[in-house]
């Protein structure tokens, strides 16, 4: 069986390079290229080792775990004990996922069962070439975006809280988002306004008379006529340049372990979900769980 020895030292060093470069986005480190191509070929020596006596030596895992070390900090330095570590967690993270990511997607494309004749150097294979080529840069960009919709969902859990709304004898509970981005106000009282999805007025006023809300064709006779408010909107997607708001008797916001009651308050209607997930169904102006408003 021939070995390519420095086709799979060419290989091994692409792939470090990546891992690194793909370390400093993924934690939005600087990039210092010079620190990075240095590490990568420090990284990409160990495949000469694997072929010396000191095989075993280089096998262990404590001895992986301290050359790991080596390479983040040629690579990003030291500054802080938590920044070494955070880089260090990053790089193992996508190392591991990566590595899986492209393991199985060898495993779904492979047919025969001989792992190692599709492995670069082992007599080569295109297949196997093209695998961590094109394969590396969509497990990474699918590692990244799924890093990122987490993170955004552990900021919007952390800004949830619940929303209790009071018209007349009419009571409803629902999930609210603290938005610091909606300043949304009433321009002539100054009245915060909080955006709610309209299919919850649906179980009071039904769904004809919420619509005719929404389109502003509400009749004299309308349950909300006193309440009604134009408050200037625009939004993506929005034909009118106003939304139609009204004023509830009482809201109460059960938030951060505190409670904040207001009847200072617009509640402007929109016809779609706010979250397509259903995470939330109302936006919350950050200025009523700032302070108390009476």
């Amino acid at each position: 069986m021939i070995i390519y020895l420095d086709l799979i030292w060419l290989l091994n060093l692409g792939i470090d390079f990546l891992l690194i470069i793909g370390t400093a986005l993924l934690l939005k480190r600087k990039k210092n290229y010079v620190r990075i191509g240095m590490a990568s070929l420090v990284a990409s020596l160990v495949v000469f080792f694997m072929f010396t006596p000191y095989v075993t030596f280089f096998m262990n895992p404590m001895v992986k775990f301290f050359y790991s070390c080596m390479i983040v900090f040629i690579a990003f330095g030291y500054i802080r004990f938590t920044y070494f570590v955070q880089n260090l967690a990053g790089f193992f993270f996508l190392t591991f996922v990566t590595g899986g990511g492209l393991f199985a997607m060898h495993y779904f494309f492979q047919s025969e069962l001989d792992l190692t004749s599709h492995l670069p150097g082992f007599g080569g294979s295109t297949i196997s070439w093209a695998l961590v080529l094109i394969g590396f840069p969509l497990v990474f960009w699918f590692s990244k975006q799924q890093v990122d919709t987490f993170k955004i969902k552990k900021v919007q859990a952390n800004d949830m809280a619940t929303v209790e709304i009071v018209i007349d004898d009419f009571r409803f509970e629902a999930r609210g988002l603290v938005d610091t981005g909606n300043q949304l106000k009433d321009p002539l009282t100054r009245t915060p306004v909080m955006i709610i999805e309209a299919d919850l007025l649906h179980p009071f006023l039904g769904k004809q008379q919420t619509d005719d809300m929404l389109t502003m064709s509400t009749k004299e006779n309308h349950p909300f006529m006193h309440r009604i408010r134009l408050v200037p909107f625009k939004a993506v997607g929005q034909k009118q340049p106003y939304l139609t708001a009204f004023k509830p008797d009482q809201v109460t916001i059960y938030y951060d372990g505190e409670q904040f009651v207001t009847k200072r308050v617009l509640l402007g209607l929109y016809g779609e979900a706010l979250s397509p997930e259903g995470h939330y169904q109302t936006i919350i102006h950050p200025q009523l769980v700032i302070s108390q408003v009476s």
